[in-house]
């Protein structure tokens, strides 16, 4: 997400990016001759150096994107959890406050709807805290994206499956009952960036976007790689893993709003910002077992074009 993301933002000449990162690596492997991007080491759990860095560097906007984010891995160790997605996105509300930057924005999950586990936990707590901070502003602005899996980002399962197939192995399935969200590198970015230009205050930013069952997107996998068999390996739910993912809540729908570039907004419950009048959404919830598109070449092109993204 965030070398695409940069790399959008800086097709505008006028802009700069600050990168705040503890991932050194990839600093130096990927920005460090990238005009325009200044580099900082740091972690979110380190108050003094984020806020710091916004004093000396004065960011316009902040996107928070940084967070512990494997469900299995975080039911084990929540505390560590907490620590960065709960404590560390907190420091980065109170130092863009401080520091008087126009608007911030929480990176979510439809985990956080709904939440089972403690990753989505700890990503609705941190959504409710950007709204409370928003609420408590009279400047920066707090809002929030929520969305699901990004094809061929770090982690992504069908990259995964596509490698045991060309390896002449199984592909390993938690469960073929499962259906999840799934959408682009470039439309997650674009969900972002259209976001952040519509937050007012406080609000959830959800994109409209469909779900596919395990076994749609099994069959478009055996479509990219031509194989006429695919041996399944199923190796169980993970703990803290959903068999169906909710991106919308049913309680949100009464504050739930159409907004432009095929988003919903949930507008927040209690607010001290003026809201222009949007459309108010008159569909379901979004569960992922309710927004299922069963047309295995739409997905393939749509995974073709994930992969080409991440690349």
């Amino acid at each position: 997400m965030g070398k695409a993301l940069i790399k959008k933002i800086l097709k505008d000449p006028s802009s700069t990016v600050i990168v705040y990162s503890r991932d050194e690596g990839k600093q130096a492997k990927i920005f460090k001759n990238v005009e325009r991007v200044k580099c900082v080491i740091g972690d979110v759990r380190d108050f003094k150096k984020l806020n710091t860095t916004m004093r000396i560097h004065k960011p316009d906007y902040v996107i928070h994107t940084a967070a512990l984010k494997r469900v299995d891995d975080m039911e084990f160790h929540p505390d560590e959890c907490m620590k960065t997605n709960v404590y560390g996105s907190e420091n980065v509300a109170i130092a863009s406050f401080e520091n008087s930057v126009k608007k911030c924005m929480l990176i979510s999950t439809d985990k956080a709807c709904q939440p089972v586990n403690v990753y989505g936990s700890s990503k609705f707590i941190a959504e409710r805290m950007f709204t409370n901070y928003d609420y408590n502003s009279e400047s920066t602005i707090f809002a929030s994206v929520r969305y699901g899996n990004v094809i061929a980002s770090r982690g992504s399962f069908i990259p995964l499956w596509i490698n045991q197939i060309e390896k002449g192995g199984e592909i390993t399935v938690t469960s073929e009952e499962c259906s999840r969200f799934l959408f682009t590198l470039e439309d997650a970015v674009d969900t972002v960036l259209s976001a952040l230009n519509q937050a007012q205050g406080g609000e959830v930013f959800i994109p409209k976007i469909k779900s596919f069952s395990m076994n749609t997107i099994i069959q478009s996998v055996k479509q990219i790689t031509k194989s006429d068999q695919i041996t399944i390996k199923n190796i169980g739910m993970r703990p803290g893993e959903k068999l169906h993912e909710d991106m919308l809540a049913k309680t949100e729908l009464p504050f739930t709003r159409e907004v432009e570039g095929g988003l919903l907004v949930v507008l927040p419950q209690y607010t001290n910002k003026a809201h222009t009048h949007r459309a108010p959404y008159d569909g379901r919830e979004f569960n992922s077992s309710l927004h299922l598109d069963t047309d295995v070449d739409n997905l393939v092109g749509l995974i073709m074009r994930g992969i080409e993204d991440a690349n």
